[in-house]
């Protein structure tokens, strides 16, 4: 390669990557699928950024031991620094660059986002000369490339999880932060067994996850395709319920012949800290707590052909947050596994209905609903 001249600054050709796998968490059946999910989604994100040449080297930074021996060979493996419990803010800052381009993703976080469409991400980043990041999402964020690493360092003690990136680079550090347009690909992210079986019946969706699920055949996936068919169908009523966003039940309106309900509560609930300190309040489940959950779901469901519903709201007006094995499990249908008697009364309530009904969090009605939105579009009424 030829050097470059004399007072100038060699641009750089290539990103570090780093993609960062949590804690998988307890050892419920439904918390070890989940796991298992993720670790697919990050597996198909791997080989995707491999086609990427402008993604080098790639680093994966897993918090489990039994993770890190799973993708031996994928990437240069990290072990995270083990001074206390995870922290996001700490690994990342440690990991990343002392100056210089940095690329971060949760392991989960884009599923559907294909090599080419990371290409131009890149390049988008590398063609940037400002002080700045591209986020998938300003307000929840779950990847970032930033152009600057060495800021990481000063906001490390902000950032207990990726969700707050964008918000702390902007106004902490003082970056240009340029969110990318609302589409399944930048919005749908690997939270809960719903947004697992969405993903996987989008046409973008990568290979380990639809076998991972080939070989977990679960009633969850059912439902999403019945939820499809439902989007399909034109004068179809479809209820949205929780943080669902205008941006997103118009685009429903604008790309489908369908009916929508909109019942929207509680948007920014996590990041405002409402739910901290016990301030969520929703009229739809005092409506429940009034009527029944039975009485509820015969009166909703008669009005609607299917239901996508972020539930967290509902946990949330009631202070009572059951544990991750118990959401995933409701989430799943597994009523068994529940040990939380109002989260499992709700789940008998809702696999009795007549129409499917798809249970998650924010996901479920954000980037879900765009993932079930395109799938439908491209494939054919059954």
């Amino acid at each position: 390669m030829v050097p470059p001249p004399a007072g100038k600054t060699q641009i750089p050709m290539t990103i570090p990557t780093l993609l960062m796998l949590p804690p998988r968490g307890g050892h419920s059946t439904a918390e070890m699928w989940m796991a298992d999910a993720r670790l697919a989604a990050a597996r198909d994100l791997l080989a995707r950024l491999k086609h990427v040449d402008q993604a080098s080297p790639l680093y994966i930074l897993a918090a489990d031991a039994e993770d890190r021996h799973l993708l031996r060979g994928d990437a240069d493996i990290l072990t995270p620094s083990g001074v206390d419990e995870f922290s996001f803010g700490r690994e990342l800052a440690e990991r990343a660059p002392r100056s210089g381009m940095f690329a971060y993703f949760g392991g989960a976080s884009a599923p559907l986002l294909t090599s080419e469409a990371l290409r131009v991400i890149y390049q988008n980043m590398l063609d940037t000369q400002l002080p700045s990041a591209l986020v998938n999402n300003k307000h929840s964020t779950d990847w970032m490339l930033l152009r600057d690493a060495s800021i990481l360092p000063s906001i490390a003690p902000s950032l207990p999880n990726d969700n707050a990136l964008g918000w702390v680079l902007e106004y902490e550090a003082h970056q240009a932060v340029f969110g990318q347009s609302a589409c399944a690909a930048t919005r749908c992210d690997l939270d809960t067994p719903a947004d697992v079986c969405i993903a996987a019946v989008h046409p973008q969706a990568g290979e380990h996850l639809k076998a991972f699920l080939r070989g977990h055949p679960v009633d969850l996936m059912t439902r999403c395709e019945a939820v499809q068919e439902v989007l399909r169908t034109p004068a179809s009523s479809l209820a949205l319920i929780g943080r669902t966003s205008a941006e997103a039940w118009q685009r429903l309106v604008r790309e489908t012949q369908i009916w929508v309900r909109v019942y929207a509560e509680e948007r920014g609930m996590v990041a405002s800290g409402r739910l901290a300190r016990g301030e969520v309040h929703s009229l739809l489940a005092a409506s429940m707590d009034a009527m029944g959950m039975d009485a509820f779901l015969r009166e909703l469901t008669c009005r609607v052909d299917a239901v996508l519903w972020d539930t967290r709201v509902w946990m949330a007006h009631h202070r009572s947050w059951p544990c991750d094995a118990d959401r995933f499990a409701a989430d799943l249908g597994w009523i068994d596994e529940i040990k939380d008697e109002r989260l499992r009364q709700l789940t008998v309530a809702q696999r009795a209905s007549t129409v499917p009904i798809l249970c998650g969090g924010h996901g479920v009605v954000a980037g879900g609903l765009y993932a079930l939105l395109e799938g439908a579009v491209h494939q054919p009424s059954r």
